[in-house]
């Protein structure tokens, strides 16, 4: 499974008490060192769910797809994809617009969670001018 995957599972199954890995499932967050589809495939072929985000282990996913579709958008705009790997393992690809210039990619198991917009959070940023801006990011 690579050593990335390897590490990640690892990290993931040795923190689960032994007698709970199998009665129930468990989630995990990971940043980009962690993020790759091979990663949220094994994760969930052992019944666990993940959120990863995904920066340069991006082999089977669908990176150069996502940018060209959100290159033009403002932030807070993103699209989810749905897939099924080999191993019969549905997972989610999503890409949102953090910024015009910032593409975020992250791949998830089905159920590590959703989709669908919740309360937005407060931007702040400051202008040309020097002044700090708020903008409400979907």
């Amino acid at each position: 499974m690579g050593a990335t995957s390897g590490c990640t599972l690892q990290l993931l199954l040795n923190s689960i008490p032994q007698e709970q890995q199998i009665a129930s499932s468990y989630g995990i967050q990971g940043n980009a060192w962690f993020g790759s589809v091979k990663t949220a495939n094994e994760v969930a072929l052992r019944g666990h769910e993940g959120v990863f985000q995904i920066k340069q282990y991006h082999n089977l996913f669908p990176k150069d797809f996502i940018e060209e579709v959100l290159k033009e958008a403002p932030g807070g705009v993103h699209i989810v994809l749905k897939a099924t790997t080999r191993d019969e393992v549905n997972l989610v690809a999503v890409g949102y617009c953090y910024s015009c210039k910032t593409i975020l990619h992250f791949v998830l198991t089905e159920n590590a969670g959703s989709t669908s917009e919740g309360d937005p959070y407060e931007m702040k940023y400051t202008n040309s001018y020097g002044n700090i801006c708020t903008h409400f990011v979907d």
